[in-house]
C-alpha cells in the first residue's frame, strides 16, 4: 500500500493531530462557556450536572447543591435536566411489560434521585472537569476531535498516500457538523469517536490487503473493538447495531469463535456498565421508570419536595402503534429515505456529504478484495433504516439538533467506505463541498448551536427540501414567536382557522388584524402550511404599498404571479395537492391527520415606511401585503 512506502506521513500525522488538538484545547480553556452558549441547549444540562456531580461529589445522586452549583455559573439555570427516582435492589424478577427485568422496588426515600442519562460520557469527562471546571467537557471534547482526526489520517493516507490521506481525512472531521459538536457538553463527539475506535481496532490490519491481512486477521482487533462496542451502547443503546457488520463478517468468513467472542465482549461490557447503573440507581434502564424532565423548578429547591416539581418522561414504551400507524406510515417512510439523504435540516449530502462521497467512490472502483466495506455499508444503512423507521417524527434528532445528530454515533464508522483515491482533485472533493455548506457552522459552533435554525434561512439550503415529517421538531421550533401562528379563522366566510411556520425571515410577524402579515420586499417568504383537516385551495388577498411590485405565490409546487400597481389589491386563488400527513402528537378528539404544504410568497419590489410618511415610527422594509385564507 501507499502509505507504508511514504515515509512522510511519520511526521505530518503528529503535526496534525497536535495542531488540531492545540486549537481546539486552547478555544476550549479560553472560552467563556455560559455566555459563549447563552446557557445550555438540547440535553447539556443533564450532563453537565452528571459531570459536575462526579468530578466534585464523586457520585451520581442529584442533592440541592447540584442546583445551586449550576445556578451560580449560569445565570439563566439549567433546563430540561431529566431525574428519576432509584430502586431498592431486593432481588431479580422477570415481568411482561416493560422494562422487563427489574431488580426491586420504588426507593421509599423521596430524598434520593438520580440523573436519568447515560453516566459514561459524563464519567470519561469528569477528571478534565475536575481540572478546569465547565471547560473540562470542552477540553475532553477537544481531545476526542484530535484522535477522531488522528484515526482518519492514519487510515487514509495508508490508503490514498500523505497529501491525499491528509485532504480526505481534512474533509472527513472538518468538512462535516462533527466539529460543531466539540462545543457540546453532550455523548455526540464521544459517540461518534467510540465508532470509529471500534472499526479502526477492527480493520487496520484488513487496510494492509488481503496478502498482508492473512486468515486470522483482526481477530484480536475485532474483540477489542466489541468491548469497545459495549461501552458505546451503554452511552446510546442503538449502537449495539455497530457490531452486527463484525458478526456476519466473521460469520461469512467461518470464524464462529470469533464471532461468539465478539457477541460476548460487548455484551459483557455492555452487562458491566448496565449493572453499574442498576449499583447506582437500582435500575439498569436508565432512561427508563420514574423518569421526569425539570425546566424552571427544581427537587429539594426553595421549598419543593421532590420529582412532583418537574414533567414525568419516562421511557417504558415503544409506541409501536404510533411507528406502525398504517394510515401514514408508508408516507413517513418514503419522505424520510429523502429526507435522510438530501433534507434541509438533516440532509447526508449536506451535513455529512463523505458518506456519500464514499459510497460513490466505493461502487466506482469496487473493492478489490476488501469485501468488508460492503458490511461496513450495510451496518451504515441498518442505523439508518433503524432511525428512520423507529423515529419517523424526530429522527435526527428534535429541534435543538444542528444536522443529525443522532447520526453521529454511526458516522464514524463510515471512514472505511472510503477506498484508495489517487487523484489530488477527487481527494479534495469532500472537503470542497462540504465546507461549502459547513465552513460557517464550524466556524462559529456556539451561535450555530444557539441558534440552529439560523443558517437554513440561507438561498443554499432552502435549495433543499423542508423535512415534513418533522414539523413539530424542526430548528424553527427553537423560535416560539415565529411557528404555529393562527391566520384565517372566519367561520362566516367558511374559511376554517389554519397555522403558519415561518422558516426563515423574509415575513414580518403577524399584524394586528391577526389575519395578514407583511412580506419583506424584494424577498421570498417562505412557510408551512399546517391545517387540521384537508383543504382543496389556497386565497391569497394582497396588496401593495406606495410601490408597485410583482408578487409570486408557489404552493404544493403550484405557481402563480400577479403584477400589482402602486395601492392595489389583487386576489390569487390556487389549487392544492394533496397535503403531506403529519400526525405525531395529534390529539385523541383528532385522530386523524394534520395537512401540511410549503408555501412560498415572493415580492419583487419594496419601500420604507417613512419615505412616505415621515412621522411613521416603522423602519421595515415592506413588499406587499398577504392575507391568506384556506378553503375545504
Amino acid at each position: 500500500m501507499i502509505a507504508a512506502r511514504d515515509a512522510g506521513r511519520r511526521w505530518v500525522s503528529p503535526v496534525a493531530t497536535l495542531a488540531v488538538a492545540l486549537t481546539y484545547t486552547v478555544v476550549a480553556l479560553t472560552v467563556n462557556v455560559p455566555e459563549a452558549g447563552d446557557g445550555f441547549f438540547s440535553d447539556e444540562a443533564t450532563y453537565y450536572l452528571m459531570g459536575r456531580s462526579i468530578a466534585v461529589d464523586g457520585d451520581l445522586q442529584y442533592r440541592r447543591e447540584d442546583i445551586e452549583r449550576a445556578r451560580r455559573e449560569f445565570p439563566k439555570g439549567p433546563t430540561g435536566v431529566f431525574l428519576k427516582r432509584g430502586v431498592d435492589v431486593t432481588g431479580v424478577r422477570l415481568t411482561t411489560a416493560s422494562p422487563y427485568l427489574v431488580f426491586g422496588e420504588p426507593d421509599p426515600d423521596p430524598t434520593r434521585l438520580y440523573f436519568g442519562k447515560s453516566f459514561v460520557y459524563p464519567l470519561a469527562a469528569s477528571p478534565f472537569v475536575y481540572l478546569f471546571g465547565t471547560n473540562g467537557f470542552l477540553v475532553f471534547n477537544a481531545l476526542l476531535l484530535a484522535a477522531a482526526f488522528w484515526m482518519a489520517f492514519t487510515v487514509l493516507t495508508r490508503l490514498s498516500g500523505t497529501q491525499n490521506g491528509l485532504l480526505l481525512a481534512l474533509g472527513f472531521v472538518f468538512a462535516t457538523v462533527v466539529p460543531v459538536y466539540a462545543a457540546w457538553i453532550t455523548p455526540e463527539l464521544f459517540n461518534f469517536t467510540l465508532g470509529l475506535l471500534a472499526y479502526y481496532l477492527w480493520l487496520r490490519r484488513h487496510l494492509d490487503g488481503p496478502a498482508e491481512a492473512g486468515p486470522s486477521a483482526g481477530r484480536a482487533g475485532a474483540t477489542a473493538a466489541a468491548v469497545v462496542i459495549g461501552v458505546a451502547t451503554f452511552s446510546k443503546v442503538t449502537s449495539v447495531l455497530l457490531l452486527a457488520p463484525i458478526v456476519a463478517w466473521q460469520l461469512w468468513r467461518r470464524e464462529r469463535k470469533a464471532a461468539v467472542r465478539s457477541v460476548l465482549a460487548c455484551g459483557l461490557t455492555g452487562a458491566i456498565l448496565f449493572g453499574a447503573n442498576v449499583y447506582s440507581s437500582g435500575e439498569w434502564n436508565y432512561q427508563g421508570g420514574d423518569r421526569t424532565t425539570c425546566y424552571d423548578r427544581y427537587p429539594f429547591e426553595g421549598g419543593s419536595l421532590g420529582l412532583e416539581v418537574c414533567d414525568e418522561r419516562g421511557r417504558n414504551e415503544a409506541l409501536t402503534d404510533v411507528i406502525f400507524d398504517p394510515e401514514v406510515f408508508w408516507t413517513n417512510l418514503g419522505a424520510n429515505v429523502v429526507y435522510f439523504i438530501a433534507g434541509r435540516n438533516s440532509g447526508l449530502a449536506l451535513y455529512y456529504f463523505p458518506v456519500l462521497f464514499g459510497v460513490l467512490a466505493m461502487v466506482w472502483v469496487g473493492t478489490r478484495g476488501e469485501a468488508w466495506r460492503w458490511f461496513v455499508l450495510g451496518g451504515v444503512l441498518l442505523q439508518a433504516a433503524l432511525f428512520i423507521v423507529s423515529l419517523p417524527y424526530t429522527y435526527f434528532g428534535s429541534g435543538g439538533s444542528v444536522g443529525n445528530r443522532y447520526f453521529m454515533g454511526v458516522y464514524g464508522i463510515c471512514l472505511f467506505l472510503i477506498p484508495a483515491v489517487r487523484s489530488t482533485m477527487t481527494a479534495a472533493a469532500p472537503l470542497v463541498i462540504g465546507s461549502v455548506f459547513m465552513a460557517g457552522l464550524v466556524l462559529h459552533p456556539f451561535d450555530t448551536s444557539v441558534r440552529p435554525y439560523q443558517h437554513a434561512k440561507s438561498d443554499l439550503f432552502r435549495a433543499f427540501p423542508v423535512e415534513l415529517t418533522n414539523v413539530n421538531d424542526l430548528p424553527a421550533m427553537n423560535q416560539q414567536e415565529r411557528v404555529r401562528i393562527w391566520y384565517g379563522d372566519n367561520p362566516a366566510l367558511g374559511h376554517p382557522g389554519f397555522q403558519i411556520y415561518y422558516l426563515d425571515d423574509n415575513s414580518y410577524l403577524q399584524e394586528a388584524d391577526k389575519l395578514s402579515l407583511w412580506v419583506r420586499g424584494e424577498s421570498r417568504a417562505e412557510w408551512l402550511v399546517k391545517t387540521e383537516r384537508p383543504v382543496r385551495r389556497l386565497r391569497m388577498l394582497v396588496r401593495a404599498g406606495p410601490v408597485a411590485t410583482a408578487v409570486t405565490v408557489t404552493a404544493g409546487g403550484r405557481r402563480q404571479e400577479l403584477d400589482l400597481a402602486a395601492g392595489t389589491s389583487g386576489e390569487m386563488v390556487i389549487e392544492l395537492p394533496r397535503g403531506f400527513p403529519y400526525k405525531n402528537a395529534r390529539p385523541v378528539e383528532s385522530p386523524g391527520p394534520a395537512w401540511v404544504w410549503v408555501v412560498s410568497v415572493a415580492s419583487s419590489a419594496g419601500f420604507y415606511p417613512r419615505d412616505f410618511e415621515p412621522e411613521s415610527p416603522d423602519v421595515r422594509f415592506l413588499g406587499v401585503l398577504v392575507t391568506p385564507y384556506v378553503i375545504p
